[in-house]
């Protein structure tokens, strides 16, 4: 019963998406993934995804309590020092595989997104991550985190043709 909730949990949270119309509510709620997805990798013993989705919590945690975005060479260097500390994780953990580096790729567009970017770049970030996280979780079978993904790209997809929309209609 316990692995189902972990397993539904993000599910809940992919679907709250669908109504996160804010930038704002936007990295709530990935922040409320960050928390829920990093319990289901730790039951599942996915360390290296563990590692990225707890640091991916507290760049999330600093967009929300700073909201600002950091400039180009600030937030190249925050997300290399970043990816440096998961793959040495990885390293350590002999987790080397191109299965266990997905994970990085994912934290790397979200991160971008979150330190570099507006509402319409974070979500196209947002999806790029998400696509790339689904696969990670069809691959690891690790379906909670497979429909999270997916439902959350769908969710930013939709929202981002509604930014796209609005964008193509006001007046200049």
């Amino acid at each position: 019963m316990f692995e189902l909730l972990l397993h539904g949990f993000p599910v809940a949270f992919a679907l709250a998406s669908f109504w996160s119309n804010t930038e704002r509510k936007l990295l709530l709620l990935n922040l409320g993934l960050c928390i829920a997805i990093g319990s289901l990798l730790a039951f599942e013993q996915a360390w290296g995804g563990v590692v990225v989705i707890t640091v991916a919590g507290m760049s999330t945690s600093y967009r929300i309590i700073k909201n600002k975005l950091l400039s180009p060479i600030a937030t190249y260097i925050t997300l290399i020092t970043m990816m440096v500390i998961v793959l040495t994780v990885n390293n350590l953990t002999g987790k080397t595989s191109l299965i266990e580096a997905m994970p990085v790729l994912t934290f790397m567009a979200y991160r971008f997104g979150e330190l570099h970017c507006k509402e319409a770049g974070l979500r196209v970030c947002m999806i790029i991550g998400s696509i790339n996280f689904t696969a990670y979780g069809v691959i690891t079978q690790t379906w909670g985190l497979a429909i999270t993904e997916a439902l959350f790209a769908v969710s930013n997809l939709w929202y981002y043709m509604k930014l796209r929309r609005a964008m193509r209609t006001s007046p200049i």
